[in-house]
């Protein structure tokens, strides 16, 4: 019986020393204060409005957030109704203020969350070849314009755009 006290004892020692020597995290991964996260769970949900200025106003306002913002964004998506509309607002006010990254992600989750024949598709495809332009990924921005799925024609105001950044990030 001592023997197990014993390595009972050796256990627990060791469960104190792991978590006595956890560091705290950076500031900049610790999520914003709770007021914060109030305001941008409000400016989630808006972003969708069906009032084009009411939604798109709540974007830019979230996307002007620091790190932990845009971070608490992204946790929203997976816990709050999902809208395509929504995301691809956000994508393009990230874009506008040089987030590519972040505006690539949110335009992605736009495309995934779309049926397969939504009007909306092939101008996202557009939008996340751009983000990958932006970000000097030439290659993967001509792939993911040059190797649409089916054959439906591009909408007529969208081709040009399409040949535009093709030919751009061709040229590299």
């Amino acid at each position: 019986m001592t023997k197990t006290l014993q390595l009972f004892s050796l256990l627990a020692l060791l469960l104190l020393a792991s978590c006595a020597s956890v560091e705290e995290p950076a500031d900049n991964m610790v999520p914003p204060d709770a007021k914060r996260q109030g305001e941008l769970t409000r400016l989630f949900d808006r972003m969708g409005a069906e009032s084009e200025s009411v939604g798109v106003a709540a974007a830019s306002e979230a996307a002007s957030g620091d790190d932990r913002d845009l971070r608490f964004m992204a946790s929203l998506w997976g816990t709050r109704p999902k809208s395509a509309v929504s995301a691809k607002r956000f994508g393009e006010a990230l874009s506008k203020n040089g987030e590519h990254e972040f505006a690539f992600d949110w335009f992605e989750r736009a495309f995934m969350h779309l049926p397969a024949d939504d009007e909306m598709l092939p101008y996202l495809r557009y939008d996340m070849a751009n983000e990958y332009y932006m970000l000097g990924r030439y290659d993967d921005a001509v792939n993911l314009l040059a190797n649409r799925l089916g054959t439906t024609p591009l909408p007529t105001d969208l081709k040009p755009k399409y040949d535009a950044l093709m030919k751009k990030a061709s040229a590299g």
